[in-house]
């Protein structure tokens, strides 16, 4: 797999929860656009904010104003950042054992299981040579696949002579953990609690859609980042977090009927959610252009933003 490990470590070690953020104004920059919200966490690219009704929308760094940009720079947005995106968090397997890390990423990989010369390879490497939890994963691993139940080495090692020196190849989809020391993790899916499984997966389709697209996949796992941090503080956190679509060319056209609309997506949208800026006379044109822009959405909090 890559050069990732399968398994983090079972030893949960949880940060203690810190007072929250301070709200403040945050402008775009062209000086229009503007909303109350704390800070939540941000990369060279996006900043995370929070809105006062919880919800969590993702907006390009350079869309900011020069007075946000130089905020994210001073000692208390490093503080804030680190506080909410560096903590581990805690996470349930199907068998309820305790996993401690930080999410950072989606995978999928392919791994390879062979006996050669009377010794079992996987991806190539001695079986015996793996860290032991990468070891303990495997029986796991064949088991989801193959119905195939493995209890114990001897199984195993039946398991492997019934191929007949053939390779079996497994497909891998799952979440990379970051450890407390550095090292990644790349855990499957199945072996989270059905419910962790659930949350984990909500942006799993988005992410295969983006292979090619590297700054896309950047911005796609920096989201599951924080939306992993922001489920630590908040445990009904249910939607992933909003993409911002300030639409600058609007609000500069549009001075006295400029409107933000959150839009969620219907049942069947791998999409997330999104904060989208459009003109409209009044809150219901608004909502109206913003559903027409947006197809698979339906409507939530309409604010206005100028007069």
């Amino acid at each position: 797999m890559r050069r990732y490990t399968l398994l983090a470590s079972l030893v949960l070690s949880l940060a203690a929860a810190n007072a929250p953020a301070r709200a403040r104004e945050w402008t775009d920059k062209t000086g229009t656009y503007s909303i109350e919200a704390e800070l939540f966490g941000y990369d060279d690219e996006n900043v995370i904010l929070q809105r006062e009704d919880g919800d969590l929308g993702m907006f390009k760094r350079d869309e900011l104003s020069a007075a946000d940009r130089e905020y994210l720079t001073s000692k208390e947005a490093v503080e804030i950042n680190d506080k909410n995106l560096q903590c581990n968090q805690a996470w349930t397997t199907a068998s309820g054992l305790t996993l401690a890390g930080r999410v950072v990423d989606y995978f999928r990989d392919e791994i390879t299981v062979q006996r050669r010369r009377g010794r079992m390879y996987v991806n190539d490497r001695v079986f015996g040579n793996l860290p032991e939890l990468y070891q303990k994963l495997l029986p796991e691993v064949i088991e989801h696949f193959d119905g195939v139940q493995i209890p114990d080495d001897g199984a195993l090692r039946q398991w492997l002579l019934s191929l007949g020196g053939r390779p079996r190849t497994f497909l891998i989809e799952g979440v990379i953990l970051e450890w407390e020391n550095g090292d990644e993790y790349a855990i499957p899916f199945f072996v989270f609690s059905e419910q962790d499984r659930a949350w984990l997966m909500q942006g799993w389709a988005e992410w295969l859609a983006v292979q090619r697209d590297h700054e896309e996949r950047a911005d796609l796992s920096f989201r599951l980042q924080a939306h992993a941090a922001a489920r630590l503080k908040n445990q009904q956190l249910s939607h992933q977090i909003a993409l911002m679509n300030l639409n600058l060319q609007a609000i500069q056209a549009g001075l006295t009927s400029a409107w933000e609309v959150t839009l969620h997506p219907v049942m069947g949208n791998p999409r997330p959610p999104r904060w989208v800026v459009v003109l409209g006379r009044d809150s219901r044109e608004a909502t109206f252009a913003a559903l027409q822009q947006n197809p698979g959405y339906t409507a939530g909090p309409v604010r206005r933003i100028s007069h």
